[in-house]
């Protein structure tokens, strides 16, 4: 019954690729005004997934993530009962992690029509979870505190054809096709990703206060991939192919017992930079590191608050 009736449904989802092709032409359209008009809010930057280590984030985009959210996310839509059952748990585990009380409510909903649908399944109310699944699956991954920029508008809309892609691959062919079509979206976004880390603009760049003088240059990941962090006497600093937040947490132990550790985010994730601050006042040797070091990456605009 429910194989037959999701084959009814196969000709009736061409709609689906419209709605992809038309949410990624809007997203290309807000890709192309923020090369106009740079944000200086980027969710992308303050997303959860950076706190792993670069080559294991890799790991679990590719190979991971795919896997274990198509099996979630459209494995509902699969003529397997053990894979729908798969995909409720899995939702669940995604419902149980989401910080969102919003994301919550809405997955709360869409699982609980998912369940009817396995018994009952009229036209309306699958296409109705086919909206719906793409809509979470956006939201998911998106910061839901910033979701009202231009840059999380851009992020929303690419996974949001993202979504219908997948949904009509997987009730078109198999939940398997979905899976690979979803590692090779997600090997593309990581190439570029990664192309901008081992080929940066390496341009020196220069900061100072009346604290500090800092030359600073982005480094490419293929080289050294030994961090050297060195101080000559309390008044030089020279980080080696280093990364933000290893910077800071190399710095903490300057900070006196009145002052307390910023939640800070990079503004470039997983960027390696090299870096060499000399202090002015040598005269003082108990210098707060964190302090200015924290002061030098704010005003660059190489970290920013962490979004609470």
């Amino acid at each position: 019954m429910f194989k037959s009736k999701m084959l009814k449904l196969k000709h009736k989802a061409n709609w689906l690729l419209t709605f992809g092709l038309f949410s990624i032409t809007l997203a290309i359209i807000c890709t192309l005004y923020l090369l106009v008009y740079p944000s200086n809010q980027d969710s992308f930057a303050g997303s959860e997934y950076f706190k792993v280590p670069y080559f294991l984030f890799l790991c679990i985009t590719i190979f991971v993530a795919p896997i274990t959210e198509e099996l979630s996310f459209r494995g509902g839509f699969n003529k397997s009962k053990s894979i729908r059952i798969i995909s409720i748990i899995g939702l669940f585990v995604f419902l149980l992690i989401s910080e969102s009380l919003l994301l919550k409510t809405l997955m709360m909903i869409y699982i609980a029509l998912l369940i009817v649908s396995f018994y009952k399944r009229p036209n309306t109310l699958v296409i109705s979870l086919y909206v719906g699944n793409a809509l979470l699956f956006s939201l998911f991954h998106l910061d839901l505190d910033q979701l009202f920029t231009i840059s999380s508008l851009q992020g929303f809309l690419y996974r949001f054809a993202f979504g219908f892609f997948s949904i009509w691959i997987c009730i078109n062919f198999n939940l398997l096709k979905s899976i690979i079509f979803h590692a090779a979206w997600n090997f593309v976004l990581m190439t570029l990703l990664s192309i901008g880390l081992f080929f940066p603009d390496e341009t020196i760049n220069q900061y100072e206060n009346d604290m500090i003088k800092v030359t600073w240059q982005r480094a490419s990941k293929t080289s050294n991939s030994i961090v050297n962090f060195n101080t000559t006497n309390g008044n030089a600093l020279e980080a080696q192919d280093c990364d933000i937040i290893f910077l800071l947490k190399s710095t903490e132990w300057s900070l006196s017992s009145k002052d307390s550790i910023i939640d800070f985010v990079p503004t470039e994730p997983y960027m390696d930079y090299k870096i060499d601050m000399k202090i002015k006042d040598t005269s003082n040797t108990n210098q707060n590191l964190y302090s200015l070091v924290r002061q030098f990456l704010s005003e660059s605009d190489l970290i920013k608050l962490r979004p609470n």
